[in-house]
């Protein structure tokens, strides 16, 4: 079942019932049975229709509205609002909208905006991780290059989500930045399984992403504190093996599969970072989730 998000506003968890016809009502506005500027069909009808109780039906009409996909107009009606104006951010609207390819662009955007906060929790790490959190995160990245498929072995996918999921984790800890895990955490919404060569693709453009963010982690600690695990104490890491001009290449060439520049040099390495009088920066405890379009 779908859990609702965090909303500027409030907090709506409607009951499982209500979720039901959420997602029915939405999928007919979708379809267009429902235009926008529109009204829906009276309480009574839709109710006996979806055969659930007047209360259901509000329950899952609020909701909506909460969604900004619905406006309740009382004595007046309930009136479909343009899709410019829903909350594309809801985890259950999100999901439809994924789900159903409402929108040819979406899930390129998602990944556009994931990819970018993934860079900014990297950097974030590199000026702010902790040597626990460096070997925690050196010995993710080991477990998912154990993972890839190899002359030897034909790729573990579940270990790897495994792997990933903890990386992502460790990453989200190590950034110290609430703001952007739970925007990462929203827009990772849970998707339907996949075959085995898709999910050998995915671990791919996974791992490319990975690397890329680790790299920075590491020129960022080597610039700047110099933080030094204990597994990187006792031997030393694959990606200390890479040239600056390898590192370079790797970067390039998976900008250009995303569509995403990279920028010259991170700002945080230019500039001091500033914390509020008597604010303590703290790590989050709470990593992505795994089984998503995204594995870290």
């Amino acid at each position: 079942m779908y859990v609702e998000g965090w909303n500027v506003h409030r907090v709506v968890r409607p009951s499982r019932l209500a979720n039901a016809v959420i997602e029915r009502l939405l999928l007919r506005i979708l379809d267009g049975e429902f235009q926008p500027g529109g009204d829906l069909p009276p309480e009574a009808a839709l109710a006996q229709e979806f055969a659930v109780s007047r209360t259901i039906l509000r329950e899952a009409l609020k909701a909506l509205e909460e969604k900004r996909v619905l406006r309740i107009r009382h004595g007046r009606g309930t009136t479909v609002r343009p899709k410019a104006d829903w909350n594309i951010l809801d985890p259950l609207v999100l999901s439809v909208l994924l789900e159903y390819g409402a929108s040819a662009t979406l899930a390129t955007e998602l990944d556009e905006v994931r990819t970018a906060l993934h860079m900014l929790m990297a950097d974030l790490a590199a000026q702010r991780i902790e040597p626990e959190q460096r070997d925690a995160l050196d010995l993710a990245i080991g477990r998912m290059r154990a993972c890839l498929p190899s002359d030897v072995s034909p790729g573990d996918v579940l270990s790897y989500r495994e792997a990933a999921h903890q990386f992502g984790k460790v990453l989200a800890e190590a950034s110290c930045n609430e703001v952007a895990r739970c925007v990462v955490e929203t827009i990772d919404v849970p998707a339907p399984e996949a075959a085995l060569e898709d999910g050998l693709a995915a671990m791919a453009k996974t791992q490319e992403l990975a690397e890329r963010l680790y790299a920075r982690i590491v020129r960022g600690t080597d610039a700047g504190r110099g933080i030094e695990s204990p597994a990187v104490q006792q031997s030393t890491p694959v990606a200390e093996d890479l040239t600056r001009r390898e590192m370079a290449a790797a970067e390039s060439n998976a900008s250009n599969a995303s569509g995403l520049p990279l920028p010259n040099q991170s700002p945080l390495r230019t500039q001091q970072l500033r914390r509020r009088p008597g604010v303590e920066l703290r790590p989050t405890m709470v990593g992505a989730g795994s089984g998503t379009r995204s594995l870290l």
